[in-house]
């Protein structure tokens, strides 16, 4: 139908006499760069929903026309657009282009009609995602140490540690549990309990948090890998501190809560995170440029994002692991062990067929740390 007739089905929405509402497709005639922008959107959909579903039972490519409404729009709203800052234009091509593949799935009796749909309090954020120049993917321990610095509470600092010390999506934040959990026959510390073993074993330096795989890709779904993730000594400090001084007293299992008069003790979004990069990059920017910062140095920009804070992680765990086992940077394939071993911290998964493209984005991030390092601005 989009090839061979350029034509999309469309909804459309009739009352009758009595005020009843139907709905029925109607076919809409394209030209030619819309049947190819639809394909290419449709095709990197099917890229995402092949990666998200590895490891899960509920969700794959072979089920992926009657995936649930809520992880499609999830697609839209968390991943391109807080995650991947797509732009205004962009985002209504991934929306018509899935609405179009989804009515047609429907026409032809495979799935029900899907609402698909941009979030109202995300459409600003779209527009203010322009068409951007290629940003340095990576910021020095100078510059994301004064991010942390420019937090407006214990608890934005400390969304931010998260990816710049733990390596950690900003969705990932809602999988810190005060309290131990079981998963199957296997019990797990909660924090409380690694607050209790950081004063017992004094001399520990590292301490293992187990990251559940249903924190990581979606609302309500498992599907993603589960993996250990590691605290050192001062941040789990920084941790305790947010939990005695600042945390609401709440039932509320998870650590990081909501502290506004409406919302107090709740579970903060998944979008917190990046708001707290965006209001302390926009401090250290004002200052920046009234030239309150004493140091020369690697500068922060507005295309600058939350994610961005991971990958600085990833790059200086991918450039040590190397160099721990004597391999040059440039040599790193994906199945070295500085590759895995960096892949299991992120929770990539290093079978998956864009590690090379993911390997290959660290390599040159290596490179732009070294000039830093060496002062070669």
């Amino acid at each position: 139908m989009l090839c061979r007739r350029k034509t999309v089905l469309s909804v459309v929405s009739k009352a009758d006499e009595s005020g009843f509402l139907s709905t029925s497709l109607t076919e809409l005639t394209v030209d030619a760069t819309t049947v190819d922008i639809i394909i290419y959107r449709i095709f990197s959909f099917l890229q995402w929903v092949d990666n998200y579903g590895k490891g899960s039972k509920h969700i794959s490519i072979d089920t992926h026309h009657n995936l649930p409404t809520e992880i499609i729009n999830s697609y839209l709203n968390d991943y391109l657009l807080l995650e991947r800052r797509t732009s205004e234009i962009a985002i209504n091509q991934h929306l018509m282009a899935l609405n179009a593949y989804y009515n047609y799935l429907t026409s032809i009796g495979l799935t029900n009609l899907k609402r698909l749909y941009i979030r109202p309090d995300l459409k600003p954020l779209a527009r203010g995602n322009v068409k951007r120049r290629n940003v340095v993917k990576y910021l020095t321990p100078e510059l994301r140490s004064l991010l942390y610095r420019n937090a407006g509470s214990i608890r934005d600092d400390l969304l931010l540690r998260t990816a710049g010390e733990m390596g950690l999506r900003a969705k990932e934040n809602l999988g810190f549990l005060i309290n131990d959990f079981q998963i199957a026959d296997q019990k797990y510390d909660g924090l409380k309990t690694l607050f209790r073993k950081m004063k017992v074993e004094n001399e520990k330096e590292e301490f293992a948090y187990y990251l559940q795989g249903k924190y990581s890709k979606s609302k309500r779904h498992s599907g993603g890998e589960s993996r250990w993730v590691y605290f050192h000594r001062a941040l789990l400090e920084r941790f305790e501190d947010y939990y005695i001084k600042e945390r609401p007293k709440c039932p509320t299992n998870t650590f990081f809560v909501n502290t506004s008069p409406t919302q107090k003790g709740t579970p903060i979004s998944k979008s917190r995170p990046s708001k707290a990069f965006k209001n302390a990059r926009d401090a250290v920017m004002r200052k920046q440029r009234d030239g309150q910062l004493p140091f020369e140095g690697q500068l922060l920009e507005k295309n600058h994002t939350h994610h961005i804070l991971r990958h600085s992680f990833g790059t200086d765990k991918f450039y040590e692991y190397a160099q721990k086992n004597g391999i040059l940077f440039d040599d790193v394939s994906p199945t070295s062990q500085p590759y895995l071993t960096v892949a299991a911290l992120l929770g990539h998964s290093a079978s998956h067929r864009s590690a090379p493209t993911t390997t290959a984005s660290y390599i040159r991030s290596c490179h732009i740390k070294e000039r830093f390092e060496h002062g070669q601005q």
